[in-house]
C-alpha cells in the first residue's frame, strides 16, 4: 500500500494505525523510517532488515540461515562502490556472501531469505516506510522490484509507505509494473459530515457542548484538513471559559490559530527555500490557489520558463511543491498560496 497525500491530511498517523494492526496479528515490524534528502537508503533498510531477523530469530533457533543472512547483510549494508568494495573491508570475503552491488538484485534477494524464514515461522515482515518521494529512481526501481519478487513467490513481506502526491507517478515510472503491485489510496480534506464529527465527538466524550454555529465555523476555518481542524478546535477549547464552545469563543481563537500555523506549519517549509525559490512561491501564490500552469508562474515572474525550471524542479525535490499534471505546480501544504500572499508578497522578496 502506498498512501499519498499532501501534508497535514493524516498520513502519517495511518502509518502508525498500520503498525499497530500488523504488531497486533503477530507479524514482525521493524521502526518505521522517514526518508529525508539526506538518507543512506541501502544503510536503512539493511538495519530495518536486520531488526526484522532479530524479531524472527526469538520466535525459532535459525541456526545457520541466520548467519548467512546476517553476513549478507554486513555486505549489502556496506555497499560497493564503482571500484569494488568500500575500503577498510575484506572484498573477497564480503563477495563470499552473494552482494552484487546491484541494489535491485540484492534487495530482492535480502527480502526473498527474509520472505522464506517468516513463511516457515507462519508469520511475516512489515517495512514501513513515510516520506517516500524522497528515494531517487534507481531506490525506488529496487524496492519495486522485490516486492514484485514478493508477490510472485507469495512470500510474507509486506510495504506500507507514505509520501506526498507525486509518489505514486515516481514509482510507476520507476517500474511500470508498479501500478498493478500496491493499491494507491489519496489522503485528501475530510467530508463535512467526517469533519464535524471530529470535532464534535471528542467533545461529546468530554460532555463539552458546542453551538452549531460555532462548530460550521470551525469546519470552515480548517476548511476541513485534518492538521487544521486539529489546530482550531484545540484552541477553541483553550479559549472557551465553560463547558461549551460559542461562535465567539471560534472567532477569538482564530488569529492565534493562524499566528500558530505560520510559525509552527508553514514557515518551518519555507525555510528551506533558497531567496530565488521563494520568489517562484511567491508568484504562484500571486497567481491563486491550486494549480497553477508552470508558465504562467515564469511568466509572472518576468522570466523565460527555461530559466525558472531549476527552482521549480528544487522545489519539488525539496517538497514543497509538486506537478498534479504536467505543466502544473501546487504547492503540497495546504493554504500555502494565501500564506505567501499574506507573509511575502510578490515582490517582496530580495533576491540577490
Amino acid at each position: 500500500m502506498v498512501v499519498s497525500g499532501l501534508r497535514g491530511v493524516g498520513k502519517t498517523v495511518l502509518l502508525g494505525r498500520l503498525e499497530e494492526e500488523a504488531r497486533s496479528a503477530g507479524w514482525v515490524v521493524p521502526t518505521p523510517i522517514e526518508v529525508k534528502s539526506t538518507t543512506d537508503f541501502r544503510s536503512e533498510i539493511a538495519d530495518l532488515a536486520y531488526n526484522a531477523l532479530l524479531g524472527l530469530s526469538t520466535r525459532r533457533a535459525l541456526g545457520d540461515r541466520a548467519k548467512r543472512i546476517g553476513r549478507f547483510l554486513t555486505a549489502f549494508k556496506v555497499g560497493i562502490s564503482p571500484e569494488g568494495f568500500e575500503i577498510g573491508f575484506d572484498a573477497d570475503s564480503l563477495a563470499a556472501t552473494g552482494v552484487s552491488g546491484d541494489l535491485e538484485r540484492d534487495l530482492t534477494f535480502l527480502f526473498q531469505e527474509l520472505g522464506e524464514v517468516a513463511n516457515d515461522d507462519e508469520t511475516g515482515v512489515v517495512f514501513l516506510i513515510d516520506e517516500m518521494q524522497f528515494l531517487d529512481r534507481v531506490e525506488l526501481e529496487a524496492l519495486t522490484a522485490a516486492m514484485h519478487r514478493m508477490a510472485q513467490r507469495k512470500l510474507p513481506v509486506a510495504l506500507a509507505a507514505a509520501g506526498l502526491p507525486q509518489l505514486p507517478g515516481q514509482m510507476v515510472e520507476a517500474k511500470s509494473y508498479a501500478e498493478r503491485l500496491f493499491s494507491y489510496p489519496r489522503l485528501d480534506k475530510l467530508p463535512p459530515g467526517a469533519a464535524s464529527g471530529a470535532i464534535r465527538i471528542p467533545l461529546d466524550e468530554e460532555k463539552v457542548r458546542i453551538e452549531p454555529n460555532a462548530l460550521e465555523r470551525l469546519v470552515q476555518l480548517a476548511d476541513r484538513y485534518p492538521a487544521f481542524i486539529q489546530a482550531y478546535a484545540e484552541q477553541a477549547w483553550n479559549t472557551a471559559k465553560g463547558l461549551q464552545i460559542t461562535l465567539e469563543d471560534v472567532e477569538a481563537a482564530a488569529p492565534l490559530v493562524l499566528a500558530r500555523l505560520d510559525a509552527e506549519f508553514f514557515s518551518v517549509r519555507l525555510e528551506k527555500a533558497t531567496p530565488k525559490e521563494r520568489e517562484y512561491l511567491s508568484a504562484m501564490g500571486a497567481l491563486g490557489d491550486g494549480w497553477q500552469l508552470s508558465s504562467a508562474v515564469a511568466t509572472h515572474l518576468g522570466r523565460n520558463p527555461r530559466s525558472v525550471a531549476p527552482h521549480r524542479d528544487s522545489l519539488i525535490k525539496k517538497g514543497l511543491i509538486y506537478s498534479p499534471q504536467y505543466s502544473y505546480v501546487d504547492f503540497t501544504v495546504p493554504h500555502f498560496a494565501d500564506f505567501m500572499r499574506r507573509t511575502m508578497p510578490f515582490g517582496s522578496v530580495v533576491v540577490q
